[in-house]
């Protein structure tokens, strides 16, 4: 999905979509749909190919729903297409003001991000050092659904246990530092609180209805301190283990 704002009246060649209306664009005409966006999505696929336009309240949307135009779009037109739309003010307050590699514009900043996140957490040097974690979490994840399986007669929810794994490893990439199980199941339920939080609201897209929100904004920011305060905890013991050698037996050494 390529999106972009309106930002003056000038008239574009933009591919064919569903007529809207005024302000509102095709927002009502999704919302009463009763769909998911992708269901949605879909839909309008079969009708106008694709590649179509689609217009939710003040954002224009560029719908591309083909591996070779998504190609041409993001690999061989890359720096064409390579920044972002403006974030809405829910998810810019859990971006650090778009101050990470998901949420800053194309430029020195995101290359600057990239490039740290490649170095330091995905080359091959470094996933390397994490062989040990992923193997401690493939351990965890065995022991979990054997200890699951017994105590359901052979049932298992795979999916839960599978989450977990990938936080052990997530969280210990992030912050150097062996979690315990009720620790990682706290950051799980805090990622929860966020996406819900963040979910998609009518004022994302008509930002003159914004004050009539002002109670879910509080409410975010309450979920963002929460957030903050639940990672400083992890950073603070990590901080510790590398100030003080040996202090922390769960600390790893990359």
């Amino acid at each position: 999905i390529i999106t972009r704002r309106s930002s003056n009246s000038k008239r574009v060649n933009l591919p064919p979509g569903p007529p809207g209306w005024p302000v509102v664009g095709n927002l009502f005409q999704f919302a009463r749909s009763g769909k998911q966006f992708y269901e949605y999505a879909d839909d309008l696929r079969k009708k106008y190919g694709p590649i179509y336009t689609l217009r939710m309240g003040s954002r224009t949307m560029i719908i591309i729903s083909d591996s070779t135009l998504a190609h041409d779009a993001l690999i061989q037109r890359g720096p064409m297409f390579a920044t972002r739309p403006k974030e809405n003010p829910t998810r810019t307050i859990f971006s650090s003001n778009t101050f990470t590699v998901n949420a800053s514009v194309y430029g020195p900043v995101w290359r600057s991000l990239r490039r740290n996140m490649v170095q330091n957490m995905l080359s091959s040097t470094r996933f390397k050092e994490f062989g040990s974690v992923r193997q401690s979490a493939m351990d965890k994840l065995a022991e979990r659904i054997k200890s699951e399986a017994d105590d359901n007669n052979g049932l298992v929810w795979v999916l839960r246990s599978a989450r977990f794994a990938a936080f052990c490893i997530l969280l210990e990439m992030c912050f150097g530092i062996e979690m315990d199980e009720e620790s990682i199941l706290k950051m799980d339920q805090m990622m929860k609180k966020v996406l819900i939080t963040i979910d998609p609201r009518l004022d994302d897209y008509l930002p003159m209805l914004a004050p009539f929100y002002s109670k879910e904004r509080k409410r975010a920011l309450e979920v963002r301190r929460e957030q903050v305060d639940l990672v400083v905890g992890f950073i603070e013991r990590r901080r510790r283990a590398i100030q003080i050698p040996g202090s922390d037996r769960k600390a790893s050494s990359f």
